[in-house]
């Protein structure tokens, strides 16, 4: 039923944005990290450098510079006086002359060069006439650095593919309550449709063969627009129980009071004795509380309660009983309970009665009018009240059942 096109659309966007917002966490982490440690490593190399520079101007204060001794082997050292060298150490075959070049544009400062394919980080120090470079070859850090990045690489590549499948994995998961939500809307509308079709037709049939005798008076027609009558009155009734669905579904406050429960019952049910007077019926009311007052939408409740006690009368017949019973168990909660011995409920229907526009065999088959669309309501006003609804049925004698909890209500409040 659902629009195979836009649901993959949907989860096809959806996949992405999951895979985009944790290549972009990866990313940035990676950045943060490679960031940290290149700063960390060059922080590590220019201390060294400091440290040397320190032991030459030791040595330089006490005049014994003839062979200095380095701290860092790793390091090259060039001292000049004024324009002439004093001291050199051997430079491995790094550069292409026995002396670097010297960058007098970078004086009291360190900073990284590249030349013959190496790369190294100098520390350029001018103290009174003596000029000295300190360098040091860095490419096994700049490797390490490189190998980082390829790792960040591989991790991120990994993460991708383990995101790819988790995305899918969690967006399934994710649109199957959109999904149900979607088919359900498209079946109540199937059924809806359905449902009112009937009564249009049957309508349209009447008023056109009432068109095919122009000639008959209102009275020759009489049985014809009762029919076509009764017809709009079933479709005024399924469009006005539609609507209070619709209204029930969009439901997001509530106007909790206090209400005293017996009263209350007595009040709903006071024109119900004399309907179950004239229709011969026996109709009663038994209260077991220890506290009258409960908190709750006194409306909602009276309408989820008139929707049961509508289906008690409607579905029983002369000499039939129905009964209206209101406990309490320890002041924990309150139960309603509407019991009648009509036609009964099979217990194969029982998951089902719930749903929009079901109607049982066994009620169809005694032509009881109906939409299937009341208990739906009353579901919905279960939801949105935050109570507990159940049914049960045997021997023809069922029980709707409605669960208040008073510690609940108390805190609503």
């Amino acid at each position: 039923m659902i629009n195979k096109k836009v649901f993959n659309k949907t989860k096809s966007s959806l996949i992405k944005i999951n895979i985009a917002v944790v290549l972009s966490f990866l990313i940035l982490f990676s950045i943060f990290i490679y960031t940290y440690f290149k700063g960390v490593t060059y922080k590590s190399i220019d201390n060294k450098l400091n440290n040397e520079l320190e032991s030459i101007v030791i040595q330089l204060t006490r005049q014994s510079m003839v062979y200095p001794v380095t701290k860092y082997p790793s390091n090259m050292i060039y001292v000049y006086k004024r324009d002439r060298v004093m001291y050199y150490t051997p430079q491995n075959g790094y550069f292409n002359n026995v002396l670097p070049n010297r960058y007098t544009n970078k004086l009291n400062d360190i900073f990284t060069f590249s030349e013959n394919g190496y790369t190294f980080r100098e520390l350029n120090v001018e103290i009174d006439e003596y000029q000295i470079q300190i360098i040091r070859n860095i490419d096994s850090e700049i490797n390490s650095l490189r190998q980082l990045i390829f790792v960040f690489i591989i991790g991120i590549l990994i993460s991708l593919i383990i995101t790819y499948y988790l995305a899918v994995y969690l967006t399934k998961k994710a649109l199957v309550p959109i999904e149900t939500a979607w088919n359900n809307q498209a079946k109540f509308i199937q059924d809806a449709s359905h449902e009112l079709r009937t009564p249009i037709s049957i309508i349209s049939s009447k008023l056109e063969r009432m068109l095919k005798h122009p000639n008959s008076t209102i009275s020759d027609e009489v049985e014809t627009i009762a029919d076509a009558m009764s017809e709009i009155r079933r479709s005024k009734k399924m469009i006005s129980d539609l609507l209070s669905l619709t209204k029930e579904e969009a439901i997001t406050k509530l106007n909790i009071t206090e209400v005293n429960i017996k009263n209350f019952i007595k009040d709903i049910c006071v024109d119900y004795v004399d309907i179950a007077d004239i229709q011969e019926k026996r109709f009663e009311m038994n209260f077991n509380l220890k506290n009258e007052t409960i908190f709750t939408d006194e409306n909602k409740l009276r309408q989820l309660l008139l929707i049961f006690i509508d289906n008690a009368f409607k579905y029983t017949k002369e000499n039939d009983f129905i009964a209206i019973n209101i406990n309490q168990k320890d002041n924990v909660y309150t139960e309603i309970s509407i019991i009648d011995s009509g036609v009964g409920i099979k217990q194969e229907d029982i998951p089902y009665i719930f749903d929009r526009f079901f109607r049982s065999e066994n009620v169809r088959d005694k032509d009881i009018d109906g939409s299937g669309i009341g208990l739906s309501i009353a579901k919905m006003i279960a939801i949105n009240l935050g109570v507990e609804i159940s049914v049960k049925c045997e021997n023809n004698k069922t029980e709707f059942k409605i669960i208040i909890q008073n510690n609940k209500c108390d805190k609503i409040t």
